[in-house]
């Protein structure tokens, strides 16, 4: 009884510091964003700078998604035994020091072992964020929480391009890290104050080194072999290899953590219906996603004949949309709790890309700034619910395993969706050496390959939607089912 009524005065304490911790936490998101973004626009002229070719400098870009996207999950099972915020802080502290480093650069080499370093700190902070808000908040603001963090993403797509285009043409590329130093100081005395929740630590820590190594290479070459395919499905030299890499390490890791006694991911979790259903639906919509987000500019710029900025303008109508449907879809599924919210959310997004697959073809812009619109609707409205169930899903101890395996499934979606609207490009028109000017003797190829695409997009939406809603029928919620177990 003692021991419980301790246990609320904890919680207690933190609930009241929640919108503190909720500040820390998603600036600490918001950075690792924006600086994704930013480094993108600036990549022409920090290639001229360094006077290197575009293959050398593209590592500074793809370095980063390797590295956070193959960590993510070994850092979740390491905040098990450091704490999730410790872990934050730790993490929070490399990447402002890197992102420092990466500032002070004088070779693209350097740049691009800082920007790993930078990767390795954003994997710590980026991991456990979820998991954190999810601590931080009372169970009946959760679904808030996660609004919030969806809307955060949605603001950092939003601004990122637009300051990073600002920064690189008025103070210089540099200060693209440099922002982060200032930044990072603040967040980090915030953090030494007011970042605390109530955590269940691991008494030991277990590392299967031989689990952590396959598994990174494993999402390595997965990401390197869809990065190859994007522009070479000749499935020959190094797309060849990769694909061989990833089967061989890919078995041995599932034959390791088997086996393991203390695996680096128990695969155990994965037979939890109320956790994976959640994930399915995450990859498969991330892949539809991502087709879309590929595809639209080689509409609107080959098509349309529209310039990069006029596609930035138009594509803020999604990232508007996200980030005002995020949080508004959070308060509305902690208020009513419905089990079906994640897949009418995601049958959105599909009803948006059968908008967008028309209107390409008809070139009718109203009915493409209304489809836009709805496709960040149906985004905004996705996260809160999906993110909620998938973090309540598991024991409250493996919140930041559940947080760090959704963040990777999410970027491994965001791959394949990539290289698959890159086959879809390859397939239609010889684009490999496509320089941005109008393709105006193959529109119409270009503009029915991109239609088509769009359809394929809903179509593997309306998948993940039908799995969203039949992963809930005749059951409660795992968020509800986990609070009766804590009461209980």
């Amino acid at each position: 009884m003692e021991q419980s009524s301790q246990k609320q005065m904890i919680s207690d304490s933190v609930y009241k510091n929640k919108y503190l911790i909720s500040i820390i936490v998603l600036i600490g998101v918001l950075m690792s964003v924006l600086d994704g973004f930013m480094v993108t626009v600036a990549l022409p002229t920090i290639t001229t700078y360094f006077n290197v070719s575009i293959g050398q400098s593209q590592w500074i870009i793809t370095s980063y998604l390797v590295v956070m996207t193959a960590l993510f999950i070994f850092f979740g099972k390491i905040s098990e035994y450091v704490g999730k915020t410790r872990l934050f802080m730790i993490g929070w502290v490399l990447f402002t020091l890197s992102s420092l480093a990466c500032g002070l650069s004088s070779g693209i080499t350097e740049l691009i072992i800082f920007r790993i370093a930078q990767a390795t700190g954003a994997s710590m902070v980026a991991g456990v964020s979820g998991a954190i808000l999810f601590h931080a908040f009372p169970q009946n603001e959760i679904g808030k929480a996660m609004g919030y963090f969806g809307a955060t993403i949605a603001l950092g797509s939003l601004i990122g391009p637009i300051l990073g285009g600002l920064i690189t043409n008025y103070i210089g590329w540099q200060y693209i890290f440099l922002i982060n130093v200032p930044l990072g100081i603040i967040l980090l005395l915030g953090g030494l104050k007011y970042l605390k929740i109530q955590e269940n630590k691991s008494e030991s820590l277990n590392i299967d080194w031989i689990g952590t190594i396959t598994f990174v290479l494993s999402v390595t070459t997965l990401l390197m072999f869809c990065s190859e395919l994007a522009t070479d499905i000749s499935f020959t030299g190094p797309l060849l290899i990769y694909g061989l890499v990833f089967i061989l390490s890919t078995i041995i890791f599932i034959l390791q953590e088997s086996k393991c006694e203390n695996p680096m991911l128990d695969l155990s979790i994965f037979k939890n219906r109320k956790f994976s259903l959640p994930l399915l639906t995450l990859l498969i919509f991330s892949i539809a996603y991502n087709m879309a987000l590929v595809m639209s500019p080689f509409y609107f710029q080959g098509v349309m004949n529209y310039s990069p900025s006029q596609v930035g303008l138009l594509f803020m109508a999604v990232s508007l949309s996200m980030a005002v449907a995020a949080p508004l879809g959070g308060k509305l599924y902690d208020k009513y709790r419905s089990k079906y919210a994640s897949g009418v959310a995601v049958l959105i997004s599909a009803v948006s890309f059968v908008l967008l697959g028309y209107a390409y073809l008809t070139m009718n812009l109203y009915l493409i700034i209304i489809a836009l619109f709805l496709w960040g609707i149906g985004y905004g409205l996705f996260t809160s619910p999906n993110s909620t169930e998938t973090l309540g899903a598991l024991p409250h101890e493996k919140t930041a395993i559940a947080s760090s395996v959704s963040t990777t499934i999410k970027s491994l979606g965001g791959a394949l969706g990539t290289s698959i609207a890159s086959i879809f490009l390859i397939m239609s028109l010889n684009i490999a050496g496509y320089s941005g000017e109008p393709l105006s003797a193959s529109q119409l190829i270009l503009s029915n390959s991109i239609s088509i695409s769009m359809f394929v997009a809903a179509g593997l939406s309306i998948i993940a939607a039908v799995i969203a809603v039949l992963r809930n029928i005749n059951r409660k919620t795992a968020l509800h089912e986990q609070s009766n177990e804590i009461d209980e």
